[in-house]
């Protein structure tokens, strides 16, 4: 039987009532929450009931918070929180969910830039999930101060507490997804390799980029712009000297297969005759202090103003506002300092100026001593300061007003809900790119993240992949980190593995910071440029395999990137955090320590076929039983594992994602029994395959004694048209005896 707590009387009566919706869901209520936009059904249709209770959590209700106490038991292991440090399993530590804009990804951060408050418990005797809707700050003590407790404090009274109550772990994840909505899907070109830097400043450099990766024959689609290619810092603007006849150089990038991808940021640049700052003034966007003033920060512009997020009309200006890039050839956006980054405020820098006068006046230089760390610390900590949080205020748009630190991890939800509502508008039935560093619950629907300033560290690289399985918990599918680390120096073996790592993450960007060494694949030695140009090659051959996933994930609600855990049965298997299912036929094994020649694995549960990859068309497979194993994995492979009665779907790689049509297909199968594949085709670009424009070729191998059964099934559709003419099988069996047919589809 499920902990059932009795509520404690609150000193204040408080409003606690409970809904059951969709199959396994309760929605417990108290007070009047904060409409966040997280979830996508009508709670106006919901069957509310006054309670005393919630089940598996003791509410406690304080006079300014709630805290929710849940006992667990030793073996009780605890999943989610999306984008967040620790382990897979969080147990052990304490977590704030407070959209924060911190670079030192190290061990003991409490909060990186976006808040999921979306968790599993998983034990022996019982699982369920839970997901906390609330705008503001949460802290989340897990078994930290008390291993079997779980205390979560939300810095408010008012909140939706919405309870999924199955034992099924990736049924708790698809009802959260019918909750919270359908993930995001981007464009086919996405699934391709990205390219950036802080910074590429003018489009010579960046054609110079492009060139070298077309002559040494990697693949490439994307290649970013930074904050200099902006006029001034000045967001929606180009510099023309850096960038002349931009919408010319735009197209012609297009031309040879690079879409261009410029950071947008959300502080508008004070100054007089600036459209968008003169906008903003005019009809009062921007946040305000408490005497009615724009709320004043400073970021890259320098004195900035924050657009109103939480008002529709101002989302509808924001979003409309991409129309500048966009009718200049630009299809894809990355959205950063969303938190919102704030450096410092006019009004904290004055106020810290003022005490460094009074502080120095007087003293001598030699008598000042140790005290002078106080300022130093306050200067320190002068970026993203709660106090300016808490020093402004947002409308709603029915005219409240509501102090912003009560809502902050709602900033950059609503600033990517602008800009895929004016998407909508000025790119009509058209798939946009949009990538984001601040996000709450529910952001999936429209917009990709990533992970934030990461570093050129091999510890980051385990955390990618923990992260990468806890995001695609939280329905962001279409995820990564900065390939190569963003901060530091990367040498070539730490890129070498960390691209093969990108390489099974459905977003592949490598990323650097200004100051660092360039770490373009082509910016090491020959050597290491051709272990990575056949990673990446080998990347653009499983385009197939992997947008065929990816879509059937998001079709099916199931997270395209799933722990081993979350497929396998067994104690042995929820400690697994370094290997991941990658679609539902491929388990990955990165490689992620130095000097590494190999790595130990665990196959859970059935038989695998082991291939350590190198080039996309060189196979040494090998048939494994469940178990234990040192798989050899030298410094230009990586391990993979298909699934028993599975397969993948290759296709030969190309220049970038859109270059040339699929012709051929080659599938790597392992079949003791039966297995089937359907490989999806769309446009790639337009949204039609929402309403079933797509067309599909159904792959299904089935063992008869000796030899194989193979059928391809054409399902077309009249405006998507598959050009695949034949198809290539080598099948494997549990003897690791291989068959092999072509098939030439009429």
């Amino acid at each position: 039987m499920y902990n059932l707590y009795s509520v404690k009387i609150p000193e204040v009566d408080e409003l606690f009532r409970k809904a059951d919706i969709l199959n396994f869901t309760a929605v417990y209520r108290i007070g009047n929450p904060f409409k966040t936009g997280a979830t996508v059904l009508d709670d106006g249709g919901f069957d509310f009931k006054d309670q005393q209770s919630i089940q598996h959590f003791e509410l406690i209700q304080e006079k300014e918070s709630i805290i929710l106490k849940y006992k667990m038991n030793d073996d009780e292991r605890v999943f989610g929180l999306g984008e967040n440090l620790g382990g897979l399993n969080k147990r052990g530590k304490t977590y704030r969910l407070y959209a924060n804009d911190d670079p030192n990804h190290t061990p003991e951060k409490e909060s990186l830039y976006s808040s999921h408050p979306f968790v599993i418990i998983d034990g022996k005797d019982k699982s369920f999930g839970f997901f906390i809707d609330f705008p503001g700050e949460m802290l989340f003590d897990i078994g930290f101060s008390s291993y079997n407790i779980l205390e979560i404090k939300v810095s408010g009274r008012d909140l939706d507490l919405y309870i999924f109550d199955t034992s099924d772990k990736l049924d708790i994840i698809k009802q959260y997804l019918m909750l919270t909505g359908k993930p995001y899907v981007p464009p086919r070109w996405a699934f391709g390799f990205h390219q950036c830097r802080w910074s590429y400043p003018d489009s010579a450099t960046i054609a110079s980029i492009a060139d070298k990766f077309r002559t040494q024959g990697i693949p490439c689609d994307a290649i970013y712009m930074d904050i200099d290619y902006m006029k001034d810092y000045k967001v929606f603007t180009v510099d023309e000297e850096k960038f002349p006849q931009f919408g010319s150089f735009v197209k012609e990038m297009k031309g040879k297969g690079f879409r261009l991808v410029p950071i947008i940021d959300p502080g508008v640049k004070m100054q007089k005759g600036y459209d968008k700052f003169e906008e903003g003034m005019a009809n009062n966007y921007f946040c305000l202090e408490k005497d009615g003033k724009p709320f004043v920060g400073a970021v890259w512009p320098g004195l900035t103003c924050f657009p109103d997020f939480l008002r529709s009309d101002v989302r509808k200006w924001w979003g409309e506002s991409y129309k500048a890039l966009t009718e200049q050839g630009i299809e894809g956006f990355w959205n950063d300092m969303n938190e919102p980054a704030i450096f410092y405020s006019q009004n904290s820098m004055k106020k810290i100026l003022d005490d460094v006068k009074a502080f120095f006046s007087g003293q001598k230089i030699e008598d000042i001593g140790w005290a002078s760390a106080s300022l130093r610390d306050r200067m320190n900590k002068m970026s993203n300061s709660r106090d300016d949080y808490k020093s402004f205020y947002q409308k709603t748009d029915d005219g409240k007003v509501v102090c912003h630190d009560d809502v902050h991890n709602l900033y950059g939800f609503n600033m990517c809900r602008a800009a895929a509502d004016g998407f909508e508008d000025i790119m009509p039935g058209k798939r946009y790119f949009l990538l984001t560093r601040s996000s709450y619950s529910g952001a999936h629907r429209f917009t990709a993240t990533w992970m934030g300033d990461n570093m050129s560290w091999w510890e980051h690289m385990l955390v990618h992949i923990r992260m990468l399985q806890s995001l695609n918990m939280s329905g962001f599918f279409y995820t990564g980190a900065d390939v190569g680390g963003f901060g530091c120096n990367s040498d070539s073996q730490l890129l070498i593995r960390w691209t093969q790592l990108g390489a099974f993450t459905p977003l592949f960007r490598n990323h650097s910071a200004l100051g660092t060494r360039k770490q373009e694949p082509f910016s090491f030695d020959a050597r290491s440029m051709e272990y990575m140009k056949d990673t990446i090659r080998l990347r653009y051959a499983f385009l197939s395999y992997a947008y065929s996933e990816f879509i059937e994930s998001v079709e099916n609600l199931r997270p395209f990137i799933t722990s081993i855990s979350m497929n396998f049965e067994g104690e042995r298997v929820k400690d697994i955090e370094d290997q991941y299912m990658y679609g539902r036929s491929l388990m990955v094994a990165p490689v992620y320590t130095p000097n590494a020649a190999g790595r130990y694995v665990h196959l859970p549960q059935c038989r695998w076929l082991g291939w350590t990859a190198k080039k996309w068309d060189e196979r040494n497979l090998q048939v494994y039983e469940p178990g234990d194993y040192y798989i050899d994995s030298p410094i230009d492979r990586i391990p993979l594992f298909i699934k028993e009665n599975s397969m993948i779907v290759l296709n030969e790689p190309m220049e970038y994602t859109d270059q040339k049509d699929i012709t051929t297909l080659y599938v790597v199968a392992f079949i003791s029994k039966k297995a089937s594949f359907t490989y999806i085709l769309d446009d790639g670009i337009s949204k039609d395959y929402e309403d079933g424009v797509s067309s599909m070729l159904n792959i299904n191998i089935s063992k008869q004694d000796e030899s194989y059964e193979i059928t391809i099934d054409l399902d077309e559709c009249d405006e998507v048209a598959i050009k695949v003419q034949r198809v290539f099988f080598e099948i494997y069996d549990e003897y690791n005896e291989l068959y092999k047919e072509e098939i030439e589809i009429k």
